[in-house]
């Protein structure tokens, strides 16, 4: 694959992902994923000390709706990215 094919790959992705966000699926799972970290952070302050596992469990949480926000935002900073290179060409 030469390097103006995986840009125009990035920018495609970058804007399917721009369009799954705006579905109703993408919303709803953005949305999901908002409320489990909400959900799991307000548990995590009242878990008492020696709770190791529910402990790990609700950081497990938080840290997995924050990784699906993130691999989403990565995916369309690189899909702009891509498309701002691909005009300057």
């Amino acid at each position: 694959m030469t390097d103006e094919q995986t840009l125009i790959a990035e920018a495609v992705l970058g804007r399917d992902a721009q369009e799954f966000l705006a579905s109703e699926i993408g919303r709803y799972l953005l949305g999901r994923a908002q409320m489990d970290e909400r959900e799991a952070m307000e548990a995590l302050v009242s878990v008492k000390w020696w709770r190791r596992r529910r402990i790990i469990e609700l950081q497990s949480r938080i840290y997995r709706a924050r990784s699906v926000r993130s691999w989403l935002a990565e995916i369309i900073t690189d899909g702009r990215q891509a498309e701002s290179v691909l005009e300057e060409l």
